[in-house]
């Protein structure tokens, strides 16, 4: 009898993910309060000038008028629930007086808010950017002048419905700061990172030589543990990797958030190439329940009624052979229950303890122009021309980790209690790019 539960829950575990993938992106419950940070994370540095920045989480407000939190996609917190004229007091220290660029995380559909001192003086007027949904978050920024030591500053909505994440303060000049990053990293002495060696349409490159690059990314996690640079593996190049951990003690003490991931932003490119090297410990065991370690995840359109879907494009691994799962529906308001097609294409077994290099072609479409091309060490192993994607008005993002919907509900069929993996040498390059471009180096 246990036999055919064991093989009655492999064939379900694809139709497991659709309702448990969405429901856990949406709306999860965990507490996520350590969801951004990261052991050993050093603050990223982007301009020789620039001075230490201050971030300030939107639930540390000092006091507040008509506002609430929730749950945030980002991790942790964000005060939502948002009308005319609420506002929120922070208090701030500035080391230094002088102008300060100050940027706030928001999302939702846009508008104003006010930045103003304990006496009412207005310090600037901030444009808010318009996002695809409630919680896909987007960084606005204006310029104010602040006096150095402590002092209140309130924000005050000028127009309602957005949420809100976190601002910053970066003192000096205007800095670039990467818009993917979410709650503060305890800063600590970086260790020299890998010079990268990637050509002209490589727009991001992550070497994970020191935590600063997961600045570069939204930190879905559950603990600061489950994601960490380490060297207990030796690196694809280097000396570190991203290690990342999840266990299913992580679900329980949680609340059932079934991830330990970093991801991009979704933008406005089609056509990209995905390139990383994953590696796979000597104890990693064989499990009939899947886990993602790779995805391409859609955005819906909120303002169509669109809820969260599966990712139209994932890789992952089951009963120790990796898969590539691809969904796509060309209606303009589509579920997981009314996609014009599924495909799950073997890629082969896992293989333990040694570096694999992925690279991933990928023209996002719900048409007959999509393209889906897939390199295992440089070797084409799978290849799509058609249709691979949802039709929404925003193109998926890239997510890497690990995603174990599975063990939310069926734990017990599962002979694992932890999941450990490691990816090194990340790289995404533009339609340009092309195979050794973006291969791991």
């Amino acid at each position: 009898m246990k036999t055919k539960s064991l093989l009655y829950l492999a064939g379900l575990t694809a139709a497991i993910q659709f309702v448990s993938c969405a429901k856990n992106d949406l709306d999860s419950t965990a507490d996520l309060s350590q969801a951004n940070e990261v052991t050993t994370a050093t603050e990223a540095v982007t301009t020789s000038a620039r001075v230490a920045a201050m971030r300030i989480e939107a639930e540390s407000y000092s006091g507040m008028s008509g506002v609430q939190t929730e749950d945030c996609r980002e991790g942790g917190k964000n005060v939502g629930y948002i009308h005319v004229n609420d506002w929120m007091d922070y208090s701030i220290t500035p080391a230094a007086a002088g102008s300060q660029t100050i940027s706030f995380r928001v999302a939702g559909p846009g508008g104003k808010l006010r930045v103003q001192k304990a006496d009412g003086t207005v310090l600037a007027t901030v444009t808010l950017p318009v996002t695809a949904g409630g919680q896909i978050y987007a960084t606005g920024s204006a310029t104010i002048s602040l006096p150095a030591g402590k002092q209140t500053l309130r924000i005050v909505a000028l127009t309602a419905g957005w949420n809100f994440n976190w601002f910053e303060l970066s003192g000096g000049v205007a800095t670039t700061v990467p818009p993917t990053t979410t709650n503060p990293t305890t800063p600590t002495t970086p260790t020299t990172p890998t010079a990268p060696s990637t050509g002209a349409n490589v727009a991001l490159y992550s070497s994970f030589e020191d935590a600063s690059d997961f600045n570069k990314w939204i930190k879905e996690i559950c603990r600061s543990s489950a994601l960490q640079i380490s060297s207990e593996v030796p690196a694809r190049k280097g000396k570190y990797a991203a290690r990342f951990e999840f266990t299913k003690d992580d679900v329980i003490n949680y609340n059932k958030y079934v991830r330990a991931e970093i991801r991009q932003s979704s933008d406005a490119e089609q056509e990209k190439w995905f390139g990383f090297s994953n590696y796979l410990p000597g104890d990693f065991v064989t499990d009939p329940l899947a886990e993602k370690i790779a995805q391409w995840h859609e955005v819906p359109d909120w303002d169509l009624g669109e809820n969260w879907r599966s990712p139209p494009i994932s890789f992952g691994i089951e009963n120790g052979r990796y898969y590539v799962q691809i969904l796509w529906a060309a209606a303009a308001v589509n579920t997981n229950d009314s996609k014009d097609g599924e495909k799950k294409v073997d890629l082969g077994p896992v293989d333990k303890m040694k570096w694999n290099d992925w690279v991933f072609h990928i023209k996002f479409s719900y048409k007959s122009d999509g393209i889906l091309e897939i390199f295992k060490n440089k070797v084409k192993v799978y290849s799509q021309y058609g249709p691979n994607s949802f039709n929404d008005k925003f193109y998926p993002y890239f997510k890497i980790g690990i995603y174990k919907w599975g063990w939310n509900g069926w734990a017990s069929y599962s002979p694992e209690n932890k999941r450990v993996l490691y990816y090194d040498e990340v790289r995404i390059g533009n339609k340009n790019s092309n195979l050794n471009e973006v291969s791991p180096q």
